[in-house]
């Protein structure tokens, strides 16, 4: 799961950007907007580049991945079994 490592709206404000500023420029939409105020992380690969413009960071200093139970079942689970399936080249 990716969680944001800082507080967007808080560092968006900061270099004076605002849902208004944003929603004017056009530089985030207004759902993005939210989902940054929510703490969501599913943005498009576009608006965290955006991110990364504006605030002068790059992405390991704004999102950050943390292990869950359901990556651990649904995903990590899954990559070893395939592993597993595999036959070794000589």
């Amino acid at each position: 799961m990716l969680i944001y490592k800082i507080d967007v709206i808080k560092e968006l404000k900061d270099v004076g950007m605002n849902t208004t500023v944003a929603k004017k420029t056009g530089i985030f939409g207004q759902e993005t907007m939210k989902k940054f105020r929510n703490g969501d992380t599913s943005i498009s690969l576009d608006n965290l580049n955006r991110l990364c413009c504006i605030l002068e960071m790059q992405p390991r200093d704004i999102i950050k991945y943390v292990e869950t139970d359901t990556d651990r079942e649904n995903l990590i689970s899954k990559f070893s079994a395939s592993k597993t399936g595999r036959r070794k080249k000589k």
